[in-house]
């Protein structure tokens, strides 16, 4: 049985997770489409899947339960594609989906687990009068509104395993909300006054976790940013680094050894990622079949499963799953109109995270 079973909301498709193998089942949309009409989504985005895939299940669970989403995508929002072959135009390809899917669907709001995603959905929405005036809102502030907060103890108790020790975190604003600022004021604002400082470089003078430059190949500089940002953080004898990015928290953990970094999901709903254990590259990640079907060149070597259900794009992830399992030691083939391995579509692809350290 599914630890998590959802329904696209963009796409139709029942898309099936399996938190112990991070694993997931895609089974196409129904012919017959339920009743339901979502109009505003939780958008968790690729890297808060991966990284964190029972905590999509608990925010979801929250906001639906207090009315803020009637429905969830796991649709990547672009971003990445900037570093695939033919990026540009696999991008373009994605957006052009996206717009017309949301409009397609009458979505009114977006909420949003990633400051990339927010980012690149603004940029992307802001092209087309069908979809400029789709709210997008940062997930952080959303839960701050709603009046949660973090508890001291729990982060004491979960960060230095004594919930009466004093703890300090020190704030880490992503790249991306820069412009924006929305995941920064929602991080401050889930936290009481004394449990956070800010670094010497915070919000719009932030250093990059060192993200960017190791996708974009700069191995050298990524440790650079990582380990600039763990010193200012040892500066003011922070206890842990908190991000609102996972991508941030994911990078700032593996490449910098002054102070532990943590998610602010993690001391909300007091559960910990082990970082130490998590893959070092993204293998859930979901475009639509439209976009898959852009280039034929290396196609069934990406990093993406389809989702939307077109023959000639469903053919790819068959191909793709079919040599993927003769690698792996003639597994038996199943029907992937029936339901798609994510998982096994993507286990040659090529890390864009190296372990250099």
């Amino acid at each position: 049985m599914a630890d998590l079973k959802i329904t696209d909301a963009l796409t139709g498709d029942i898309i099936e997770f399996d938190f112990g193998t991070q694993g997931a089942q895609v089974a196409p949309a129904p012919a017959a489409p339920a009743d339901a009409h979502a109009t505003s989504l939780f958008f968790p985005g690729c890297s808060f899947i991966n990284y964190g895939m029972p905590l999509v299940a608990s925010v979801f669970d929250l906001l639906q339960g207090a009315g803020e989403v009637d429905g969830i995508s796991v649709l990547c929002c672009g971003k990445i594609l900037a570093y695939e072959p033919e990026g540009q135009l696999l991008r373009d390809a994605f957006e052009e989906d996206l717009r017309q899917h949301l409009a397609d669907a009458q979505i009114e709001r977006l909420v949003c687990a990633c400051p990339n995603c927010v980012k690149a959905l603004r940029e992307a929405l802001s092209l087309d009068p069908r979809t400029k005036d789709i709210k997008i809102e940062a997930l952080p502030q959303v839960l701050a509104e709603r009046g949660y907060r973090l508890d001291p103890q729990v982060c004491a108790r979960l960060i230095k395993g004594d919930a009466d020790a004093g703890v300090l975190l020190c704030t880490h604003d992503s790249c991306p909300d820069r412009e924006y600022g929305q995941f920064a004021d929602g991080l401050r604002a889930l936290m009481p006054e004394g449990l956070w400082a800010d670094p010497e470089h915070a919000r719009k003078r932030s250093v990059c976790c060192g993200s960017l430059p190791r996708a974009a190949g700069k191995f050298e500089q990524a440790d650079k940013c990582a380990l600039l940002n763990g010193q200012e953080a040892k500066d003011i004898e922070a206890d842990a680094i908190v991000t609102a990015c996972m991508s941030c928290t994911f990078q700032l953990n593996m490449a910098q050894p002054y102070v532990q970094c943590v998610h602010y999901l993690e001391l909300l709903f007091d559960w910990r990622i082990d970082w130490r254990t998590v893959g070092s590259w993204m293998k859930l990640r979901f475009l639509f079949d439209e976009t898959l079907g852009a280039t034929e060149a290396g196609a069934d070597d990406r990093a993406f499963a389809g989702l939307g259900g077109k023959a000639t794009s469903d053919a790819t992830v068959a191909d793709a799953e079919a040599r993927v399992r003769e690698e792996q030691g003639g597994m038996e083939s199943q029907d992937a109109e029936a339901a798609k391995d994510v998982a096994l579509s993507n286990a040659n692809v090529t890390t864009i995270i190296e372990e250099d350290r």
